[in-house]
């Protein structure tokens, strides 16, 4: 089975107000994911471009439009997202204490 290895990144969630919510690592998955294909337990986030360089942009269940990347990660967050229809947010200055995993290759395919 072919692997991709994935690298993680921590991001913090931010209300309409641009205040922090809550703290999130994730897995940057570089392209669109497949959700049907990840394995069990793993939650697929996108990250909708706004414009502004990043200040308005939005992690989201699920993005047509200005699509810039999709995260997976083991939290689920989804409840939190369609409750505020995305939030804004922002990559934090530390690093994540987690390694890069590997996922199986499947996980783009449509």
């Amino acid at each position: 089975m072919k692997t991709v290895r994935l690298y993680p990144e921590r991001i913090v969630l931010q209300d309409e107000r641009h205040r922090d919510v809550r703290t999130l690592d994730v897995y940057e998955a570089g392209s669109r994911v497949n959700t049907d294909n990840l394995p069990e337990g793993w939650h697929r986030y996108a990250w909708r471009d706004n414009g502004g360089e990043g200040h308005n942009d939005t992690f989201e269940n699920w993005v047509w439009v200005n699509h810039m990347n999709d995260y997976i990660s083991r939290e689920d967050v989804s409840a939190l997202l369609d409750e505020q229809g995305g939030m804004y947010f922002e990559f934090a200055d530390n690093d994540p204490a987690i390694q890069p995993i590997e996922m199986p290759e499947s996980i783009y395919q449509r």
